[in-house]
C-alpha cells in the first residue's frame, strides 16, 4: 500500500507485445474468435472432427459462438450466454477456449460479481446438460474442469479491470490537478491585480488629494501671503517625490518577481499626518502599548490612517478635531480615526469613493474587520481590528 504522502506509484509501462495488442483491440478480438473457432474441430480426444456440410447446426451455433466473441468487450453477457449455450448443444467441444475468453471478458469489463455469476450460470448448465447426454459420465470431473477453467479466467479479468480502473483514476487525478493549478494560478494573478490596485490607490490617490487641497490653499493666498503659498508649493513638491519614490517601489516589487507577493515597506506614520496637517487637517495621535513588529502589519495600520485622513480632508466640512487611536495592548489591534466634520466640503471630483472597499479588502487580508459610518450627530468615524500574529500574542 502507498504511504498516505508519497505520490501514487505508476504501473510498470507495458512491454512491445503487450503494447502491440494493446494498439489493437480489434486483430485481439479476431483472433479471439478464430481460436474459438478453431477449437471445434477438437474430438474431445486428442484427435481432429472435421464437421461434416451437411451439419448445419454445428456451423451455425460455431459461428455465433465466435461473432459474439468479436463484441465480448462491449456485451460480454452475450459471449457467456453463447458459449454456454452452444456448448449445452454441441456436445461441448468447443468451450474451453470460448468460455475462457467469455468469462475473462466479464471480469475485465463488467464486474466481479458478474463474472462469479456468469460462472455459476455457465458451470451449472454445462454440467446439467452433460448429464443429460450421458448420465453415465463423469460429470464431477467435468464440473470440477469448468470451475477451474471459470477460476483461471476471473482471476486475470479482475487483475486487468482494477490496473484500468487504476490508471483512470490517476489520469483523472492528474486532469484535476492541472485544473487546480491553472485556477490557483488566476486567483492569485487576480490577488496579485488587486494588491497592485490598492498600492496604486494609496500612492496615486492619497498623494494627489493632499497635492490639490495644498495647491488650492496656495493659489488662495498666492496675492496676500507669498511667503505662504511658496511654503505650500515647496511641500507640494515634496509629497510629488516621496509618491514617485512609492511607485519606483511598488514597480521594482513588480520586476523582481520572486518578491511579488511582498508588501511595500512599512512607512512612517508621523510623515503622513504631518503631511496632512499640512494640508489643513487638525490631526491629533493618541497612541497606547508598543508597535507591532510585522512590517505588515504595520503598513496595514499606515494605510488605514492614510485611507481614513484622506477621507476627512476631502469630505469634512470644516472639522476641529480628527482625532486617531491607536491601541497596541491587546489583539487584536484597533485602529480608530474619528473626525467632527459636517459632511461633504470638497468637490465631488476629488474622490471615486473605492477607498473604503479597498481598505476592507486589504484588512480582510489580515483576517481583520472595518467599520465606517457616520457618527451620531456630525463627524465620521473609521474602526479597524487587526489580529496580532501567533507569535506575538
Amino acid at each position: 500500500m502507498d504511504h498516505p504522502h508519497e505520490p501514487p506509484r505508476l504501473p510498470r509501462p507495458a512491454g512491445a507485445v503487450r503494447a502491440f495488442w494493446t494498439r489493437h483491440p480489434r486483430l485481439v478480438d479476431l483472433v479471439v474468435a478464430g481460436s474459438c473457432w478453431v477449437w471445434v474441430f477438437d474430438d474431445g480426444a486428442g484427435g481432429l472432427r472435421i464437421p461434416q456440410p451437411a451439419e448445419g447446426a454445428w456451423w451455425t451455433v460455431t459461428t455465433i459462438v465466435a461473432a459474439t466473441m468479436l463484441f465480448r468487450r462491449s456485451r460480454p453477457w452475450w459471449a457467456v450466454l453463447a458459449v454456454t449455450a452452444g456448448g449445452a448443444l454441441m456436445t461441448h467441444h468447443f468451450v474451453g477456449v470460448g468460455l475462457a475468453c467469455a468469462l475473462y471478458a466479464l471480469a475485465a469489463y463488467r464486474s466481479t460479481r458478474a463474472a462469479l455469476l456468469g460462472s455459476a450460470l455457465a458451470v451449472a448448465v454445462l454440467v446439467a446438460s452433460a448429464r443429460l447426454q450421458n448420465p453415465g459420465g463423469n460429470w464431477q470431473d467435468l464440473a470440477i474442469g469448468y470451475t477451474l477453467i471459470a477460476v483461471v479466467s476471473i482471476l486475470p479479468g479482475v487483475n486487468v479491470r482494477i490496473r484500468r480502473r487504476y490508471l483512470e483514476a490517476l489520469l483523472d487525478r492528474t486532469v484535476q490537478l492541472a485544473r487546480e493549478k491553472e485556477q490557483e494560478a488566476r486567483l492569485a494573478a487576480a490577488r496579485e491585480r488587486t494588491r497592485i490596485a490598492h498600492d496604486l490607490h494609496d500612492i496615486v490617490a492619497h498623494s494627489l488629494t493632499v497635492m490639490v487641497r495644498l495647491a488650492d490653499g496656495a493659489a488662495a493666498v498666492a496675492q496676500s501671503d507669498p511667503q505662504r503659498a511658496g511654503s505650500a508649493s515647496e511641500r507640494i513638491a515634496g509629497i510629488g517625490r516621496t509618491a514617485m519614490v512609492d511607485m519606483r517601489r511598488l514597480l521594482g516589487v513588480l520586476r523582481d518577481g520572486p518578491d511579488g507577493g511582498q508588501e511595500l515597506p512599512a512607512q512612517d506614520l508621523e510623515t503622513v499626518v504631518a503631511t496632512f496637517r499640512t494640508a489643513g487637517l487638525p490631526v491629533s495621535v493618541g497612541r497606547q502599548g508598543a508597535e507591532p513588529e510585522s512590517p505588515s502589519l504595520r503598513n496595514a495600520v499606515f494605510r488605514t490612517v492614510q485611507e481614513a485622513l484622506t477621507n476627512a480632508l476631502r469630505y469634512a466640512e470644516n472639522p476641529q478635531e480628527v482625532r486617531i487611536a491607536l491601541d497596541y495592548r491587546g489583539d487584536p489591534i484597533v485602529v480608530e480615526v474619528v473626525d467632527d466634520g459636517r459632511g461633504a466640503g470638497t468637490a465631488p471630483s476629488v474622490g471615486t469613493r473605492q477607498g473604503l472597499l479597498a481598505l476592507r479588502e486589504r484588512i480582510s487580508l489580515y483576517g481583520g474587520t472595518v467599520e465606517a459610518g457616520p457618527r451620531p450627530g456630525y463627524g465620521w468615524a473609521v474602526r479597524v481590528t487587526l489580529p496580532q500574529p501567533e507569535g506575538a500574542r
